[in-house]
């Protein structure tokens, strides 16, 4: 919680309900570079937050951007979807900066660009099902 406080709320001076209920319901993803957090993400099984399995609060710590952390947090977060819950689509909310970023992974935008806690977002879906 501390790193997506640094990162979320102080670094990118956006002002919203980290703390949402939502952690007990996810499982989360930590990867550590010599027992320092690095980065991080949760996931939510399918039927949580929405139809699809999720990926969210996907965040790397700034002294560890450019290197390899990010690839491995969201390949890691997508093959464990794929391990524990075969066949199901991963839907993301990004922020649409990242949308080309995410693009790389699979994943396709859905709808149209929203405000969320005043930072531009796009859904994004990787389709794993036919």
């Amino acid at each position: 919680m501390l790193l997506r406080q640094q990162v979320f709320i102080i670094e990118q001076n956006c002002f919203y309900e980290d703390i949402d209920g939502a952690d007990e319901k996810a499982e989360h993803l930590l990867i550590y570079e010599e027992n320092e957090l690095a980065g991080y993400l949760r996931i939510f099984a399918p039927g949580i937050k929405y139809q699809e399995a999720c990926i969210g609060r996907i965040v790397v710590k700034p002294g560890f951007r450019g290197t390899s952390i990010g690839k491995n947090l969201i390949e890691r977060g997508i093959e464990h979807i794929n391990n524990k819950y075969p066949g199901q689509n991963i839907r993301i909310e990004a922020q649409s900066a990242l949308e080309k970023y995410y693009e790389a992974y699979g994943f396709k935008s859905e709808g149209e660009i929203y405000p969320l806690d005043g930072i531009d977002h796009i859904e994004m879906v990787l389709k794993t099902t036919t």
